[in-house]
């Protein structure tokens, strides 16, 4: 679907960036009944990062090592089990087996803590807890599954969506609660006069200021880079970690299996998806610019290494039928990234009564609460509180694809 609405003049809010996070702040504020919002994005809704992610909604075991983040792990936890009632099409629990090799690896008492804890923080939530597999069991449903040096499996779920059609759900939900949204504009300039915050926007009918009293920065790893080109000092400096998938056929994965590089700690999951079987991990630090995030033959090398220590048969590279990176933008003072928390920060540019805010982190789990936390500040500056609606399903749309091709997405 283009989401064509005319270029306003003037609204309260105008949102720039199409992702989840845009499109999220969208919904959040069209569904307090604020009906002069608009969403400009220079290309189609969920072309950056919101579709070229692990596909999953997840509270994030991994991040259980740090206890900065375990508010973090609760927060998705709890937005896991929302989404799941509110876009049950489109968000289905997937139960994962986490093998535990007698060499390498995180012990199986700190894994079998972690599950624990893990199920603690989701509370009643609807998904099962952690339980133990029996050797047996796993070498018949993963015969594919290199099982000799297997010292305990666990199974766990977590919950997997189409991330592309999630986007569309939620614009499609702000539309329909008179949100404005228009693709392939692109933003030329931002300035500011007595009237607010000027933005110059370029679509097919040509240029055209819009005035607006709050601006919100969604652009993701672009956020930065738009700030500083119409002479805006970022607030926080921005780190770029990259996300790595390859995409094969099916080999006859019906769970997640949820994997540990024995080298490095990193994690990386191994998914049935579309039809296919879904490889990825995320981690890896991306030092260009935005544009030319891509998987790099290295990348390819190293996914295929570290999964192949898993399998009977290995994956080879003439069997990739589709590749994709993405880009999470993170709030950082430094460039290790194992020193930069998963969650989000706000940067906030203020003149008189006007704000620009720009977003830097959010999981694609967590970006309704993030939206509502955005929403919530731009209300009640305003002076006029309402509260947000988004965790209502009679303020979601029921329209829309549910299930992208994967023809659609790579063509």
């Amino acid at each position: 679907m283009l989401y064509k609405s005319p270029l306003p003049k003037r609204v309260r809010v105008l949102v720039i960036g199409g992702g989840i996070h845009g499109v999220g702040v969208l919904h959040d504020l069209s569904s307090r009944g604020w009906k002069d919002v608009h969403l400009v994005e220079k290309s189609s809704l969920a072309s950056g990062t919101s579709s070229k992610s692990t596909k999953l909604i997840h509270g994030g075991l991994r991040y259980l090592k740090k206890i900065r983040d375990y508010g973090l792990v609760k927060e998705g936890l709890h937005e896991r089990k929302l989404l799941a009632e509110l876009a049950p099409d489109i968000m289905n629990p997937i139960e994962f087996y986490f093998p535990i090799y007698k060499k390498g690896g995180m012990p199986w008492w700190m894994v079998k803590a972690g599950l624990s804890l893990y199920d603690l923080l989701a509370g009643r939530d609807g998904f099962e807890n952690h339980k133990g597999i029996s050797t047996e069991q796993v070498a018949q449903e993963m015969p594919f599954l290199r099982q000799s040096d297997i010292k305990k499996v666990y199974s766990f779920w977590d919950g997997q969506t189409d991330d592309l059609s999630l986007v569309e759900r939620v614009a499609r939900s702000a539309s329909e609660l008179g949100a404005g949204i228009t693709e392939n504009a692109t933003v030329l300039k931002i300035t500011k006069d007595e009237n607010g915050w000027i933005v110059r926007v370029r679509d097919s009918e040509g240029e055209q200021d819009i005035s607006c009293q709050y601006l919100v920065n969604t652009t993701g790893p672009w956020s930065n880079f738009l700030l500083e080109q119409n002479n805006i000092k970022p607030i926080y400096n921005g780190v770029n970690i990259k996300g790595i998938h390859l995409v094969f056929d099916d080999i006859g994965l019906k769970k997640g299996l949820f994997l540990q590089s024995f080298e490095d700690d990193r994690i990386f999951f191994l998914l049935p998806w579309h039809g296919k079987t879904l490889l990825g991990t995320t981690e890896s630090l991306h030092e260009g610019t935005p544009d030319n995030a891509k998987v790099e033959q290295e990348d390819i090398e190293y996914l295929l290494k570290k999964t192949n220590t898993y399998l009977k048969e290995p994956l080879q590279q003439k069997d990739i039928l589709h590749e994709f990176a993405g880009l999470r933008w993170l709030a950082s003072s430094k460039d290790n990234i194992g020193d930069t928390s998963r969650g989000f920060r706000l940067g906030e540019h203020t003149f008189d009564r006007n704000i620009l805010f720009t977003l830097y982190g959010g999981k694609l789990t967590a970006y309704r609460h993030v939206s509502k936390v955005i929403g919530d500040k731009i209300v009640k500056h305003y002076g006029n509180f309402v509260p947000s609606k988004t965790s209502s399903k009679e303020f979601w749309s029921t329209g829309g694809r549910s299930d992208v091709p994967l023809s659609k997405r790579f063509p």
